[in-house]
């Protein structure tokens, strides 16, 4: 069986903080591959020091596309063997787009967005299970250290509301392309669905802050993030 180690729940929310823990747990769960859950902060037992990584057959593995890769290639069996070429291709887009844009835009909302800051120590303190007052001692550090790494991407460096508005296209991109359907292509779960509902499920439930919640509820995505989570969060 495999070993999932993840980053810890939010609140009372029945999945990780982080959006690529929960896509991986998604993924192993709709493959019905086994798998044993263990939500902590311990980093360091990380072959890169970052959260999702597995434990199997005494070997660690980490980062969840090398982990998906790495199963479909023993497995023989891939998520997307339904869709077609171009479908791949969109799929692929799709999924850069929550990774390497709505990722950020997600961040900034919870750790730099001075309307939301207090209530992501407040989450943060209730999720990790730390005191406090250690939240509140630590949380200049941790703050500072996303700042950079956002800093680094070159997304703070726009005004707030320009970061709103990237994210605001990004999520109607994502509106628009789904319309009424009930997944991303025909009646059937491809990662694409796994990957955005990891996404915009955070972005639902608040803790992404309540810019990014109201333009959310602009869209017509509730039907897909329900859907998904009749199947996958029971």
């Amino acid at each position: 069986m495999i070993s999932l180690y993840q980053m810890p729940k939010l609140n009372d929310y029945a999945y990780s903080m982080s959006p690529f823990c929960l896509k991986l747990e998604l993924y192993l769960k709709h493959m019905n591959i086994a798998y044993e859950n263990h939500f902590n902060l311990e980093l360091n037992k990380s072959p890169t020091g970052k959260m999702p990584f597995i434990e199997t057959q005494g070997k660690k593995f980490a980062d969840s596309d090398l982990i998906i890769s790495m199963l479909e290639k023993q497995s023989g069996v891939s998520i997307d063997d339904g869709l077609t070429v171009e479908q791949k291709a969109q799929s692929w887009a799709f999924i850069r787009m929550c990774e390497d844009s709505g990722y950020w835009a997600s961040i900034y909302g919870r750790w730099l967005d001075g309307d939301n800051v207090s209530k992501w120590r407040k989450d943060l303190s209730n999720s990790i299970g730390m005191p406090s007052y250690m939240v509140t001692l630590l949380f200049p550090a941790m703050k500072r250290t996303v700042s950079k790494q956002i800093k680094g991407q070159g997304l703070s460096l726009l005004s707030k509301n320009e970061i709103y508005q990237k994210a605001e296209k990004d999520i109607m991109a994502f509106s628009n392309f789904i319309g009424d359907r009930k997944y991303f292509f025909n009646d059937k779960i491809s990662m694409v669905d796994i990957v955005a509902f990891s996404f915009l499920v955070m972005i639902r439930d608040g803790s992404c802050g309540k810019r990014l919640q109201s333009i959310f509820h602009k869209s017509n995505l509730e039907l897909f993030v329900s859907n998904m989570s009749d199947i996958f969060l029971v």
